[in-house]
Order: structure tokens, then sequence, then C-alpha cells
């Protein structure tokens, strides 16, 4: 399973890294050196991620510099294809799709990659189609460029409709601002701009959309108390768990206050007896 997730890498590698704009091939190599990396378990195998349907997946897309001078200014390219998606839409990002693939161009114009350091995207952004299939979940495929390779471009919408299908749109983000983190992550497997981080699908039920929340007054603590069940109690389990509610209270001060009742009238007559004996 590992060696075929390498030798997938190899090819989704060699395939991002042969890709570019019709303008890229007038235009010069990008001039600065660095590579795409990403968490390994032990060279060269990387981590293997998991994603549940309906969810998102936090997956470190990182570069390290190579070069002897900092790179100002950075774009990436993100793909992923299958019942993978986008989850979230950044205003630093262009957006396409091409055949089964969804794509996204992001620009981190103010950036600073010092040599031999690295930074990544952390935030999670991937996600799975609430009725994803196991086959049809693979990796995320990420590559790394400076600014100036995409300005000598035209910018980064002419190069995100390169990489568009045929009559697709392309499509600005409107949402956050995607940022980079600090984070030097190891050496890639091979030593190119490009790369893939595998995701698999788990077989955890699908996340539902969390309830909207009411405008109703918060309860008191006694009432929350007195409301929840414990956890043995939801759980079906008996003995010492049992949930503590309005009513079985109500009961059992109707129950306490009769045995107190039926205590006295016991001793009443017990002292009555003692009195008719002497």
């Amino acid at each position: 399973m590992a060696f075929a997730r390498f030798a997938l890498t190899l090819a989704l590698t060699a395939a991002g890294a042969t890709a570019l704009p019709g303008a890229a091939r007038a235009a010069p190599p990008d001039p600065r050196q660095m590579e795409a990396v990403t968490e390994l378990t032990e060279w060269p195998f990387k981590v293997e991620y998991d994603i549940r349907r309906g969810g998102k997946v936090r997956v470190p897309l990182g570069v390290l510099s190579f070069d002897a001078r900092p790179i100002r200014g950075l774009v990436a390219k993100v793909e992923v294809a299958g019942d993978l998606t986008f989850g979230r839409r950044f205003r630093n990002c262009w957006y396409t799709t091409k055949a089964t693939s969804s794509i996204m161009w992001c620009e981190f114009g103010t950036a600073v990659l010092p040599p031999h350091k690295g930074l990544a995207i952390t935030t999670p952004m991937v996600a799975a189609r609430a009725d994803a299939r196991p086959e049809r979940v693979r990796g995320i495929s990420f590559r790394w460029q400076s600014k100036a390779w995409s300005d000598a471009r035209g910018g980064l919408r002419p190069v995100t409709a390169f990489f568009a299908g045929k009559g697709r749109p392309v499509v600005r983000g409107t949402g956050s601002l995607l940022t980079l983190t600090s984070l030097t992550l190891p050496i890639a497997d091979i030593r190119t701009n490009a790369n893939f981080a595998p995701v698999n699908l788990t077989n955890e039920p699908p996340l539902t959309p969390s309830p909207t929340p009411t405008s109703s007054p918060s309860p008191t603590a006694g009432a929350t108390a007195a409301a929840t069940p414990s956890r043995s109690a939801a759980a079906g389990g008996g003995g010492a768990g049992l949930p503590v509610t309005g009513t079985p209270t109500a009961a059992l001060a109707t129950a306490g206050g009769a045995l107190l009742a039926l205590g006295l009238a016991g001793y009443a007559i017990a002292r009555r007896r003692t009195r008719f004996t002497a």
C-alpha cells in the first residue's frame, strides 16, 4: 500500500511539474529555487490523512527554500479530484474545474520565504462530499511558484484559466484571507516544486450540520443539572447513573413525607403502650 502511494506520488508529481501555461513556454522559468513538502512518517513514505464524509481535513502543504536569497511573494496551486472538493473559498485565490478535478491558485504577495526555511498552508480547506466513496478519494496535489513567475505570465487569473477545462469559469473567492504558517517540513522524496499528500476516507458516519442555537434564555445551573441525564443513563446503563428530573424528585419528596408521618405515628403508639403497661 505504501509503495503504491509512493508510485502514485511519482506519477502525479511528474504530471504537475510538466503542466505549464502556454504563455509560460515563452516566459523564463521560475528563477527561485524551492520544493514542495509535506509530512513524512519515514523517508520516503508520507503521512496519510483521514477524512470523513462531509468533513474537512488539515493537511500541511509546505514549501521549502533552497535558494540563497529570500523569496518575496509566493503562489500555490492546489488540486483535488473525485469526491474531494474545496470546503472554503478564499479571497486571495482563484478557482476553476477540469474534468473531475477542482483547482485553486492562491497568491501570498507579502510572504517572505527565508533561505533554507519553510512555510505551509495549514488551514483545513479540503472537504469530502457527504456521499463520498473510498475509491474516489485519493489525495491533494500541490505546487509552489514565486509570485515573479506568476507575474511574468500575466498574473494569477490567466494562470488559473490555463488549467481550467474548456468553457469552465474562473472565479475569485470572496471569503477570508488564506494565510501561511511558518513551518519547516522534511525534505521531499523528490526535490521539485510539486508534490502529493495522500488522503483516505474513513468509515465514520457523515458529519451533519450543527443545529442552529435558539435565542431562549440560558437555564440556571440547577435547571441544567436537573434536566441533563447522566452518561450511563444516556447509554442505557443502570445502577447509580439514573437521571434526576423534576417529576421523580417530587415523587421522592411525597414518599419521604409519608414515611415521616408513619414514623411519627408509630412513635406515638409506642409511647402510649409504654404508659399503659406501666
